[in-house]
């Protein structure tokens, strides 16, 4: 059984965190039986959870409205079944509100990209904090005054660096959209933060990227 977080795209696009609890591994007519239940710290919830069932794996997804989502500590979903122990997964949230990240965009150097339009130009985001917390990270594409929605990055798990923690996420874009766009922007949010989100922005017209706040 896998427990998946929300992603920043649901978060920043649809102001609403969405997690889903898999079971798979199972035949059908075990996984038919199985019920999942929700906890969000230590409370059962019933509202906002939809459920389905395909061939080899249940799926119960919870949504939480972004507000509700900033004061959530910990959410547990159980598998329950007839006559077998209860599994489950839990999820932590890391917060540390107050403690104020670094961002920062990395470009690969232009030598080190492919040359023609169906090339990929990949922008790397940095988020360092001297302490651990999750964060969520979201890249918008500007083109004069017209703006993307957010899109997810390849985003990996925290790492202990020696001076706290750091997170990294991954932008891949075309060199196409890199030499026609104006702006990519790395925009992260701190879980449970009341604070606006911190972007840092880059193109190929700047010779270093911009550290703003949205």
């Amino acid at each position: 059984m896998t427990l998946k977080p929300p992603i920043a795209y649901e978060i920043f696009n649809n102001n609403e965190a969405k997690l889903e609890c898999k079971m798979t591994g199972q035949d059908q007519t075990a996984l038919n039986k199985i019920q999942i239940t929700w906890q969000i710290d230590g409370r059962t919830v019933t509202d906002n959870i939809s459920e389905t069932t395909n061939s080899g794996d249940k799926t119960s997804t919870l949504t939480r409205s972004r507000t509700e989502w900033q004061s959530v500590n910990n959410v547990r979903c159980s598998a329950n079944s007839d006559n077998t122990t209860p599994v489950t997964r839990d999820l932590t949230i890391h917060k540390a509100d107050g403690v104020e990240p670094k961002v920062t965009v990395h470009i690969l150097p232009e030598e080190d990209t492919n040359t023609g339009d169906s090339a990929e130009v990949t922008l790397v985001c940095l988020v360092s904090s001297s302490v651990q917390q999750d964060y969520f990270i979201g890249w918008l594409e500007y083109s004069g005054e017209k703006v993307s929605t957010y899109n997810d990055g390849n985003n990996f798990l925290p790492l202990k660096t020696k001076d706290g923690f750091s997170v990294t996420s991954i932008y891949k874009t075309s060199k196409e959209k890199w030499n026609k766009y104006d702006m990519f922007s790395c925009n992260v949010w701190a879980a449970g933060s009341k604070r606006l989100m911190k972007s840092r922005n880059v193109s190929k017209g700047l010779s270093n990227s911009t550290e703003c706040k949205k």
